[in-house]
């Protein structure tokens, strides 16, 4: 895959032009898939179907030949194997019918078993089956951090505040659940190494509920140890590593480190800043703001053109969004965007 335009800016190489690729690009804003969507009521019983999973990780790359395609999954999926009670229902966000409750539900955790994930791993082979062979696949969980939130949750939420209760009171066995789930993540991107994705991007979507203190205890430091993990591991140590932190109360120049391939960075990120602080260590992958998709072409073209002429001489960077694409988006202005990008 050396004529991979994606993988040449994770390797630090200068593209002509910039790969695009970007977060949620299969999903709600698309009609193709708002068509086999409706055939499910629950969105993680689709997920459990491989073949759709596939076609569906195809639609975005037919619709707009983008330079990276992405599994077509959920970041809760561990959470689901730890026998949480997951499901997502028509309207609503992720439920858990067995959330954590209270230090005791860690200790009888049942053991994870990646096997209990085979599903997602048929979805990869899937996948790279349909997809075009200069086109790299990108296989992601959420951080440990991320998982356990919504399991002391036990769904999404405003404010998080049992799970920022629950750190509070019981810190010791919280930092024994987010041990658990960085190894669970670190099975789990392993096996998707091994079913053929090419990239790994790890979601740390709520890192803005943490002060820069709690966000160093309670989810760097499993981040650290997942990417650890994986690079010390043959079998996925040469595999790039990406990183998303939600609005992360720290400087990205103080949260990366040596096992991270590329910062993907949140919209409200410098790009311009951390470039300068970055250039000749890591990749940067973002950052437009996914609401200037809902403006006018003019402002879409100007506002993403922006971007690139920023980083045009910096080796490494890869346009996307600085956060995932909203359902209310229409396709049609994500062209505005691709186009301006090759420009």
């Amino acid at each position: 895959m050396k004529d991979s335009k994606f993988l040449r800016a994770l390797n630090l190489q200068a593209n002509s032009k910039p790969p695009v690729w970007f977060m949620r690009q299969a999903g709600r804003y698309l009609p193709e898939y708002q068509k086999v969507r409706k055939n499910f009521s629950n969105f993680l019983d689709m997920c459990k179907q491989p073949k759709i999973c596939a076609e569906l990780a195809l639609q975005p790359i037919d619709r707009f030949g983008l330079d990276a395609s992405i599994l077509f999954s959920d970041i809760l999926t561990i959470p689901d194997a730890l026998n949480l009670g997951l499901a997502f229902h028509e309207g609503g966000g992720p439920k858990f019918s067995n959330p954590i409750s209270s230090p005791q539900e860690i200790k009888k955790l049942m053991p994870f078993d990646v096997n209990n994930l085979g599903y997602v791993f048929k979805a990869v082979e899937e996948t790279k089956n349909l997809l075009p062979k200069d086109i790299p696949l990108i296989g992601f969980c959420g951080s440990p951090w991320t998982l356990a939130a919504y399991s002391i949750e036990g769904g999404g939420s405003k404010d998080f505040k049992k799970t920022k209760n629950f750190m509070i009171s019981h810190p010791e066995e919280l930092q024994e659940f987010l041990e658990i789930l960085s190894h669970a993540c670190y099975e789990y991107l392993k096996q998707q190494v091994l079913s053929g994705v090419n990239a790994l991007q790890i979601f740390d979507s709520w890192a803005d509920l943490l002060s820069a203190t709690e966000l160093e205890r309670f989810s760097l430091k499993y981040t650290r140890m997942l990417a650890h993990l994986l690079k010390k591991d043959p079998i996925t140590a040469d595999i790039p590593i990406i990183l998303f932190e939600k609005s992360p109360n720290k400087k990205m120049v103080d949260i990366l480190f040596k096992e991270i391939t590329c910062a993907s960075l949140y919209w409200q990120e410098d790009i311009q800043s951390i470039a300068k602080d970055f250039e000749g260590q890591y990749a940067i992958q973002g950052n437009l703001d996914p609401k200037v998709l809902l403006r006018s072409d003019e402002l879409i073209w100007a506002e993403t053109q922006k971007i690139c002429n920023i980083m045009k001489k910096y080796p490494g960077f890869i346009f996307n969004l600085g956060h995932g694409i909203t359902p209310d988006i229409e396709p049609s202005k994500v062209q505005v965007m691709i186009d301006a990008t090759r420009q």
